[in-house]
């Protein structure tokens, strides 16, 4: 009792805000991140809703997964990610604080729902691929976003988000639909 007591303690002192959704499963991978931009917070959260809403023909990059938001705000996006062939859902939470310099640190989690250990950089993407950019060869809705990661438990975070049969397969459509 005194040593969890203490471990909060210590997390509350530390000012330490977890974004983690949470997940039934005893045993299951997951990715902590921060990411700060320097775009607003406004910017970046209008961008990662006009993604998961598919806003201008925006499509998962990480092999064609679904994004469903189950609550929003200027602070906070919540919601869960079903995998391309609808086998698995991940749930996520992304944490939005501004900075005074107009840039945005975020606090974001996303966490498996069934049992799992190695989820081949699955829960990064299913983060990444909402803010990633033209650089890292992602498609946007609208605004190319500019971040930098730190990881606090995310040991795969492997740049796998892009896959790269989806993206040429995309292209091929945009070519043959000219």
């Amino acid at each position: 009792m005194k040593f969890t007591t203490a471990l909060a303690t210590t997390a509350l002192a530390a000012g330490t805000a977890s974004a983690c959704p949470g997940s039934s499963s005893w045993i299951h991978a997951k990715c902590e991140m921060k990411v700060t931009f320097s775009n607003s917070c406004g910017d970046v959260v209008a961008e990662m809703q006009a993604r998961a809403a598919g806003e201008n023909g925006w499509a998962d990059p990480h092999n064609g997964g679904t994004y469903t938001l189950s609550s929003t705000s200027s602070n906070d996006l919540e919601g869960q990610r079903t995998t391309g062939d609808g086998k698995y859902t991940d749930k996520f939470d992304f944490n939005f604080e501004s900075t005074g310099d107009s840039s945005c640190e975020v606090v974001a989690c996303s966490e498996s729902q069934v049992n799992s250990v190695i989820d081949y950089s699955t829960n990064y993407c299913n983060l990444h691929s909402l803010y990633c950019n033209s650089s890292d060869g992602c498609p946007t809705a609208g605004t190319d976003l500019t971040y930098s990661e730190s990881y606090s438990s995310c040991s795969q975070h492997d740049d796998v988000c892009v896959a790269a049969d989806q993206v040429a397969s995309m292209l091929r459509g945009a070519v043959s639909s000219i």
